[in-house]
């Protein structure tokens, strides 16, 4: 007897993605979010509200595949409760899909990296029932989708746009390119696309992100001639650019900075550490030196540029003096915000069989030193700041007034402001003075 068809469920199926890590993860979640409105599923406000929850997973470091177990376990516990499908989707599931499918059998369906795109079509021929298409409904939602930070959130007035995918450097502690593979450029006609897309649907700041900005092109013209080409890009209030590696490309990037007035005074580039021998250890490029001069001449060309770093404590052969020599950068070039990792083995990696491994209490230790040294740098830092007028751009209307960001800020990752002030409208652009401070939140006024 032939098999028949599953009848078609006339109630349209819904989806909630829950996305982890970095916003280069937001691009991809959002890439799915796009496949499934147009597979003719709907977004729900909430997992529980869903008939497939999604799981856009991290393992960039052991702490975020700590959180990707714990958030996969939460969510089989969403599951008992609901009716629905459980799907983890992206890094880990790149990385141990195996694990997944003997450890974890209420996950219904999982798929790595490179079929973000493909997620409706993934879901519609997983699954034997046949749901509804209801694709005409979300003509509107797709229209708005370039505007979501949040995915089933479309009032962020800013958007990511991914330029590239997968990394060459070769970094003894990354696992990104086993992971997501070599480097590969998106079109320039592409990303203009998508700039111009999300700024008609009322997108104020596009944020360019991707695992190596400026390898884009493979020269530094290639990626200076796509940055004037979007910040000429019709109605585009602010440009901010992502994941700056520290050499002499962001060097030569940096004259844009002076050249267009769009362009956030924000530079975000990851030094992971500031010993040359480390470094070396890590395979990666500079030393104190060149990051200070690298600092230095962002701030010549831009006064009021503020610059985040992050730095990896604890890799294997690393020392007390390596440590002091981090401690000593801080406090001599203050970089406004500085992002910590205790360094963990990825097996996969150059690192994973180095001599020299330090236990977890030292390595904890040493985040602590240097985090103890920024802290009170920030609070230098943050009393520079009161007083002073920024230009700003509003985020999130709350009950009691609204979360206002400073240019010098990038959305998700760093401080916000808070104005006690009714009247602000979200996306709104206009300056905001600053009154007093968290230890790393602020709070102000709106200056009319």
């Amino acid at each position: 007897m032939p098999k028949l068809k599953a009848k078609e469920d006339e109630t349209p199926k819904s989806f909630y993605i829950t996305t982890l890590g970095c916003p280069k993860n937001t691009v991809d979640s959002m890439s799915m979010h796009k496949s499934l409105l147009s597979e003719g599923l709907l977004p729900a406000s909430e997992p529980e509200a869903s008939d497939f929850h999604l799981i856009n997973t991290c393992t960039f470091i052991q702490d975020a595949t700590k959180e990707t177990i714990q958030t996969i376990l939460d969510s089989i516990d969403i599951k008992k409760n609901n009716n629905q499908k459980l799907v983890v989707v992206g890094c880990f599931a790149e990385r141990a899909g195996k694990e997944i499918s003997d450890d974890l059998p209420e996950v219904d369906l999982h798929f790595g990296t490179g079929k973000y795109a493909q997620a409706g079509e993934i879901l519609r021929k997983s699954f034997p029932l046949d749901f509804k298409d209801v694709s005409e409904f979300n003509e509107d939602l797709l229209e708005r989708l370039s505007i979501s930070q949040g995915i089933e959130n479309y009032s962020k007035p800013y958007s990511y746009v991914k330029i590239s995918d997968g990394c060459n450097r070769g970094c003894s502690f990354c696992i990104i390119p086993n992971l997501r593979g070599k480097y590969k450029d998106t079109e320039k006609s592409d990303v203009l696309t998508q700039v111009s897309s999300a700024v008609k649907a009322g997108a104020k700041e596009i944020c360019l992100v991707s695992q190596d900005t400026v390898f884009y092109g493979k020269d530094t013209d290639s990626l200076m001639d796509l940055v004037r080409s979007v910040g000429s890009v019709k109605d585009l209030a602010l440009l901010r650019l992502l994941y700056l590696y520290p050499d002499k490309k962001t060097e030569k990037l940096l004259d844009l900075y002076k050249e267009i007035p769009i362009i956030a005074p924000y530079l975000e580039s990851p030094l992971q550490h500031v010993s040359k021998t480390v470094l070396k250890s890590m395979n990666r490029t500079g030393e104190y030196s060149y990051f200070k001069h690298l600092f230095d001449k962002a701030r010549s060309l831009r006064p009021d540029i503020e610059i985040r770093t992050s730095f990896i404590l604890g890799f294997p052969g690393e020392t007390m003096d390596d440590v002091e020599e981090i401690i000593r950068f801080v406090e001599e070039v203050k970089p406004e915000k500085v992002n910590l990792f205790p360094y963990s083995p990825q097996e996969g990696t150059k690192g994973f069989g180095m001599e020299g491994k330090l236990k977890d209490k030292e390595i904890a230790k040493r985040v602590n030193l240097v985090r103890e040294s920024y802290l009170k740098v920030l609070k230098d830092i943050h009393q520079n700041r009161i007083g002073k007028i920024y230009p700003a751009i509003v985020d999130e209307i709350t009950d009691d007034g609204a979360v206002v960001r400073r240019f010098q800020d990038a959305p998700e990752i760093d401080e916000v402001v808070f104005v006690n002030d009714k009247n602000l409208k979200l996306g709104e652009f206009g300056r905001v003075r600053v009154d007093s401070f968290f230890e790393l939140d602020m709070s102000g006024t709106w200056v009319r």
